[in-house]
């Protein structure tokens, strides 16, 4: 199913398209959520983020709701900062109840994916609800472009490790790369090196992955996918 969602946060009308799983109609069972990010980017043409995304899971035969969100022409502004934190607010004040209250959706289990610039948010995301209120339960970006807010993304991640102090994390963050961009400067080598910076601060129950594949930058993101899926619900 598709919707028009008018976000009072960003001031901006987004449209959604649901997918339910082949099983959803044959039991009362909740469902885990995938909100993904991008849905109507075409990084492999022809198929939308969304489309390729969906295909996976049928294929897969994954029990799970994959909520597609459109916007990529505002990616600079939704997924980055400032903007990422109207976006998280209309994430979880708008989208995500519209989706609960009409869908059997398991609230502790809700993810986020994004790639390239929107595989920013899912990292942000984290960094604004860490110790605070978790809506999310799994961040998972690939060849995120943190490079595009460095300083940005170092000092939340400085401000989060000093909320969270020894307090348990109980959360999931996969930060896909490229094996093949992995060279001083690139878009690999700057997600390795936030990879290896949270790592580095020993946060108790966070589950930090960093899966890398033989892929380019836009091809990888459809195998990370699947590789979350998997690790995530098996």
């Amino acid at each position: 199913m598709s919707a028009i969602i008018d976000s009072t946060k960003t001031g901006y009308s987004y449209s959604i398209t649901i997918y339910l799983p082949a099983s959803y109609d044959t039991n009362n069972a909740s469902y885990p959520t995938i909100y993904a990010l991008d849905a109507d980017a075409r990084f492999v043409p022809p198929d939308t983020r969304f489309t390729n995304l969906r295909n996976i899971l049928e294929r897969r035969g994954t029990d799970a709701i994959l909520i597609g969100i459109s916007g990529t022409e505002r990616r600079q502004t939704d997924y980055n900062m400032p903007g990422a934190i109207a976006y998280h607010d209309f994430l979880t004040s708008e989208l995500i109840p519209y989706v609960e209250s009409r869908f059997r959706a398991d609230a502790s289990k809700r993810m986020v994916s994004g790639l390239s610039t929107s595989g920013n948010f899912p990292v942000l995301a984290l960094f604004m609800e860490a110790s605070n209120n978790l809506v999310f339960s799994y961040f998972i970006t690939a060849e995120a472009a943190v490079w595009q807010q460095l300083d940005v993304v170092n000092r939340m991640e400085d401000e989060m490790f000093e909320r969270v102090g020894g307090k348990t994390l109980s959360v999931t963050l996969i930060v896909a790369r490229s094996a093949g961009d992995v060279f001083n400067g690139s878009i690999g080598w700057y997600v390795n090196g936030l990879y290896e910076k949270m790592a580095a601060h020993h946060y108790q129950g966070l589950r930090l992955t960093q899966p890398v594949f033989p892929y380019g930058h836009a091809e990888m993101g459809f195998p990370s996918f699947e590789d979350a899926i998997v690790r995530i619900l098996g």
